[in-house]
C-alpha cells in the first residue's frame, strides 16, 4: 500500500468526498434542491419529456395567490385583538403591558386592535379583512424550534420531514423532479430553513435566504456574481459553485423578466419586511405566475420590553400589508391576492416581571385581501377564566382546519390534494367565503367528467369514482412518475351518472408504494389528469 503525505490524504479524502456527491446533495450544498437537471462527468441526470404530465402540471398557475406572512417568535395575540367583553380581565391580568381603551380601535363591539395598528382600519372597512380567533393545537408545545416545525409539518412525529404545502404539490405534480413546471410553483423569502414547502423527495420553493438576495436575482437573472479572479484552488471551486448555482437555479431568469414586466410602487419602506412584499408585488404584477409565496417578520419573541416591541412591529406589518394592497390595487389585481399571518404560538396570557410576556398557546390568525367579500370573526375567542395550569388560553380552532380551509376555498384544492397535504384526522372546513367550495366547482364547467376522484386501497384494489354528465366512452391509463405505462388501457362506455371503476387492470402486478397518476380520455377527445399516491 501506498504512504501518502498528510495532505495528500486530505485531498484524495476530499476528491472521494466530491466523487460521492449525489444529485440532491449537491443541489442542497447550493441551497437549491430541486432546481433541475444538471451532469456530472459521463453521467448526465436528464429531465424526462413527458407532455401528459406537462398537461397535469399546467393548472398550476391560475389567478389565485396566497401569500403567507410568517410572524415569527411568538406572536402576542391578546395585545394584537383585544377581547373588550373581558377587558377588566384582561387589563388585571397585564398591569403593565395591556393597551388602554383611549389606545384601541374598535372592530366592532366587542373586540378591537391597538391604534398602533391603524393602517390596516381600511381594510377592515372595506370588507377585506377577517380574523380567526384562538387558533392553536392540543397540547401546545412552547418550544420555538418544535412549534414552528409542527405548524410547518402539520403533526408532532419528529420523523415527517415533509410539509403541508410540500405534500400539497407533491402530491399535485408528480414528475417536478424529472419535469419541473416552466415557473416557480412557490417563493420563500427569509424562511430560515421552515419545512412548509418541503416534500419526501425535494423542496417546492425557490427559496432565498434574504430579500437583497431575491432583488439581486430579480434584477440580474442570476444568483451569484461570478466575477472572480480564481487565483487559488479555493477560488476556483466557489466558482464552480457559483457558476453551477446561476446555471441550474432555472427560475432566476422567469423572476427576472416578471419583475422587469412590472413596476415599482414608491409607497414602502426601507426595511427588510416591505423589500419582501414589494419583491412579492413586483412578481404578481409582473405575471410570474407563482401561486404561493411566504415571507418573514422576525423579532416576537418578546419576554421583555413588550410594548415598545410589539408596537414597532405590528407598526412595521401593518403599515407594509396596507401599502402592499395600495399597490396590488393600483393595478388591479387586489382581489387575486390573499394573505395570511401565523405565528408558532401566542404568548401567555399573564405578564411576567420584565414587562413581557412567555410562550403561550392560541392566537389569532389574520386574513387580507378584497376576495372576503367582507369583514368579521371566525370562530370563539378563548375565554380568559378558563386557564390551563401554565396560565395559557385553551385553542378553539385547530391551525389545520386553517390550512385545509384555505387549500379548499382559495386555492380550489379536492379533498384528495387536502388529504395529502395534512396529517391526521380529516380537519373541518372553516368557511372562509371566498367563493371555491365544492358546488361552485361543478357549475363552473360543462364537461362531461366531473368530479375525479381517485381512492387508493391496495387490499380492495386500486378504485375511481367518478361521475358523467353524459354517456361517453372512457378509457382509463396509469402512469408511474417517469411517465411509463402501468398495465393496459382500460376501456368503458358508460351512461350518465356514479361510476366507481378500478384504475388498474387484472393483468397489472400489485402497485409498489410510491406516486402515479392516471389520464381519463372521454369521446376520445377531452383528457384528465389526477395524481395519486400508493402507501
Amino acid at each position: 500500500m501506498k504512504d501518502y503525505e498528510p495532505n495528500e490524504l486530505y485531498l484524495r479524502s476530499h476528491d472521494r468526498d466530491h466523487a460521492y456527491w449525489d444529485r440532491r446533495g449537491f443541489l442542497r450544498t447550493l441551497g437549491i434542491a430541486g432546481a433541475g437537471a444538471i451532469s456530472f462527468g459521463n453521467s448526465t441526470l436528464s429531465v424526462v419529456e413527458s407532455p401528459i404530465l406537462n398537461q397535469a402540471l399546467s393548472d398550476a398557475y391560475s389567478d389565485r395567490i396566497l401569500v403567507l406572512i410568517r410572524l415569527k417568535g411568538g406572536n402576542d395575540g391578546l395585545n394584537t385583538i383585544v377581547p373588550l367583553y373581558e377587558f377588566d380581565l384582561y387589563a388585571n391580568k397585564r398591569p403593565k403591558i395591556h393597551i388602554p381603551q383611549n389606545q384601541l380601535t374598535k372592530l366592532n363591539d366587542e373586540f378591537a386592535m391597538p391604534n398602533f395598528m391603524v393602517n390596516i382600519d381600511p381594510l377592515w372597512k372595506e370588507g377585506a379583512m377577517k380574523v380567526i380567533h384562538g387558533v392553536g393545537y392540543e397540547n401546545q408545545n412552547l418550544s420555538h424550534f418544535k412549534s414552528s416545525e409542527i405548524w410547518a409539518t402539520t403533526t408532532p412525529e419528529s420523523e415527517i420531514t415533509s410539509g403541508w404545502m410540500g405534500r400539497y404539490y407533491e402530491g399535485k405534480y408528480m414528475d417536478y423532479m424529472n419535469n419541473p413546471p416552466e415557473k416557480p410553483l412557490a417563493i420563500q423569502i427569509s424562511g430560515g430553513g421552515n419545512m412548509i414547502f418541503d416534500g419526501d423527495l425535494t423542496t417546492y420553493s425557490f427559496s432565498v435566504s434574504s430579500p437583497q438576495r431575491l432583488k439581486r436575482v430579480a434584477e440580474n437573472g442570476t444568483l451569484f456574481d461570478n466575477h472572480n479572479s480564481a487565483e487559488n484552488l479555493h477560488d476556483q471551486q466557489v466558482s464552480f459553485l457559483r457558476e453551477a448555482s446561476n446555471t441550474t437555479f432555472r427560475y432566476a431568469s422567469v423572476i427576472n423578466k416578471a419583475y422587469e414586466n412590472s413596476k415599482a410602487f414608491d409607497a414602502y419602506n426601507n426595511d427588510n419586511f416591505d423589500l419582501q412584499m414589494s419583491l412579492v408585488s413586483r412578481f404578481i404584477k409582473g405575471n410570474l405566475g407563482t401561486k404561493v409565496y411566504m415571507v418573514s417578520l422576525g423579532g416576537f419573541d418578546t419576554h421583555a420590553n413588550q410594548p415598545e416591541r410589539h408596537e414597532a412591529l405590528m407598526t412595521r406589518l401593518t403599515r407594509a400589508i396596507k401599502v402592499f394592497y395600495q399597490d396590488l390595487g393600483d393595478y388591479g389585481v387586489a382581489d387575486k391576492v390573499l394573505s395570511m399571518t401565523f405565528s408558532e404560538f401566542g404568548r401567555r396570557v399573564a405578564e411576567n416581571g420584565s414587562s413581557g410576556t412567555d410562550h403561550g398557546s392560541a392566537a389569532p390568525i389574520m386574513l387580507f385581501g378584497p376576495a372576503l367579500n367582507g369583514n368579521g370573526f371566525i370562530g370563539n375567542h378563548p375565554s380568559l377564566r378558563t386557564l390551563d395550569k401554565k396560565g395559557n388560553m385553551a385553542s378553539s380552532i385547530d391551525f389545520r382546519a386553517v390550512y385545509a380551509s384555505v387549500l379548499t376555498d382559495w386555492l380550489c384544492a379536492d379533498e384528495v390534494d387536502v388529504s395529502n397535504a395534512i396529517i391526521g384526522p380529516k380537519p373541518d372546513i372553516l368557511g372562509l367565503g371566498l367563493g371555491c367550495d365544492g358546488s361552485e366547482k361543478l357549475n363552473r364547467t360543462d364537461d362531461p367528467l366531473l368530479p375525479l376522484h381517485a381512492a387508493v386501497n391496495q387490499d380492495q384494489g386500486v378504485s375511481l369514482y367518478l361521475t358523467l354528465n353524459q354517456s361517453s366512452k372512457v378509457e382509463i391509463n396509469v402512469f408511474d412518475v417517469l411517465g411509463r405505462k402501468v398495465g393496459n388501457t382500460i376501456s368503458y362506455d358508460l351512461n350518465s351518472g356514479k361510476h366507481n371503476l378500478p384504475l388498474i387492470d387484472s393483468a397489472a402486478r400489485r402497485l409498489p408504494q410510491g406516486q402515479y397518476f392516471y389520464k381519463i380520455t372521454t369521446n376520445g377527445e377531452k383528457t384528465y389528469s389526477k395524481s395519486f399516491l400508493v402507501k
